[in-house]
């Protein structure tokens, strides 16, 4: 059995007034974790960092990480940086009929990393192998990683949604929410489907993820209350973590982490093996 990661984090765009502040403090921020409480080693963890994460990159050290699993072995992947969306052209995406895309450091909106790709990848998986994924960025597009601060005044505030720039020249004003926007029970976060992977994403598809100053530091919202909730309790299940970081982010922020994955997964230990 082998313990593996592929880290990325964009906080440089070569899109004039994309960049964010957080997302390689993410990075280093969870290598820290994965090797001091979950025993990886520095050499199986791969960093893909602003003019690193490329496309090309990302889409190789995705591939790589899944397309060499053995039985046991466990894989992390986490993505810090911008989400979009871009109109979905394989007629999957029935209900807002937009394909969601990481954005990598050169973003080109005509060969964007959507999400079919991921999930044609993933499902390529070795079974007896275990993924789990965190994706600390909008998907939903109506913005992505709002600064926040907690504490003091606030920041002066940039968009961090990247606009599509076709939807712009048609003077579209697409913001990707969903046309329902309900209360939900705290458990209705937490989604038991038939993936190969184990998700968990940053916020609900109407919300956004934020790129906050915590005590004087830059960090995904996400990513630090993960981290805090690792460091608790390095042997707590994908769903009691889940609460830990929900728990962490109520009060401060209006974002709600999603948790996904098969039923079972759910209460085995976060990065146990999959037996």
């Amino acid at each position: 059995m082998s313990k593996r990661a592929l880290l990325i984090g964009v906080n440089e765009y070569a899109i004039p007034g994309a960049n964010l502040r957080g997302c390689v403090n993410d990075v280093h921020n969870i290598a820290g974790a994965l090797t001091e409480l979950y025993g990886f080693a520095e050499s199986d963890i791969t960093m893909l960092l602003d003019d690193a994460a490329t496309k090309a990159a990302m889409t190789q050290g995705i591939s790589d990480l899944v397309d060499t699993a053995k039985p046991g072995d466990v894989l992390y992947l986490h993505y810090s940086g911008h989400g979009s969306n871009v109109p979905d052209t394989s007629g999957d995406e029935t209900t807002d009929h937009r394909d969601e895309i990481l954005c990598p450091h050169d973003l080109d909106w005509n060969d964007p990393l959507i999400d079919d790709w991921l999930r044609t990848t993933f499902d390529r998986l070795d079974p007896r192998a275990s993924l789990t994924v965190v994706m600390d960025c909008c998907h939903s597009g109506s913005s992505t990683r709002e600064p926040v601060r907690i504490g003091g005044p606030e920041p002066e505030v940039i968009s961090r949604f990247l606009p599509n720039p076709d939807d712009e020249a048609a003077g579209g004003s697409f913001t990707g929410t969903p046309s329902r926007v309900r209360r939900r029970r705290p458990d209705a976060d937490v989604h038991a489907v038939d993936i190969t992977e184990t998700l968990v994403s940053g916020c609900r598809d109407d919300q956004t993820s934020a790129d906050a100053d915590i005590g004087g530091v830059y960090n995904g919202a996400l990513t630090h209350y993960l981290v805090q909730a690792m460091r608790e309790d390095p042997q707590v299940t994908y769903r009691a973590l889940h609460a830990r970081t929900l728990a962490g982010l109520r009060g401060n922020y209006d974002q709600v982490p999603q948790l996904e994955g098969r039923a079972a997964r759910l209460d085995q230990i976060f990065l146990s093996g999959t037996g």
